[in-house]
C-alpha cells in the first residue's frame, strides 16, 4: 500500500520470568538509555483465556487514547480498561514513567 509507519513497533519475546525476571531486567538494562523513545509497554502473560480488556497504568490523557482504541475491539467484546497494569516483564519501564 506504500504506507510508512510514523513510529517503530518493537515486539520483544524473552524467557526466564519465572527464574527471577532476568530476561526482562537484561532487556531493560540494555535499552533504558533510550527510554524517551518508549511510548507504551505491554505484556500478555495470563495464559489461555477469553480476554475482556486490558489493565492500564498511565496519565488521564493516555488512558483516554487507550479507551478510544479499545472501542475498535467491540465486535469481539474486549473493551474494558482496568485501572492497573503490572507485570514482571514491564515493571521496570512503568517504574520509570512509561505507560503500561
Amino acid at each position: 500500500l506504500g504506507l510508512r509507519p510514523k513510529r517503530t513497533l518493537r515486539l520483544v519475546l524473552w524467557t526466564a520470568e519465572e527464574q527471577g525476571g532476568i530476561g526482562a531486567e537484561q532487556y531493560y538494562q540494555l535499552h533504558k538509555e533510550n527510554i524517551s523513545n518508549f511510548d507504551i509497554v505491554m505484556e500478555s502473560d495470563e495464559g489461555t483465556f477469553k480476554p475482556s480488556g486490558l489493565g492500564f497504568t498511565g496519565n488521564a490523557k493516555a488512558r483516554d487514547i487507550v479507551k478510544e482504541i479499545m472501542t475498535l475491539l467491540q465486535p469481539i467484546n474486549v473493551t474494558d480498561v482496568y485501572d492497573d497494569a503490572d507485570g514482571t516483564d514491564i515493571n521496570y519501564w512503568m517504574r520509570d514513567g512509561v505507560p503500561g
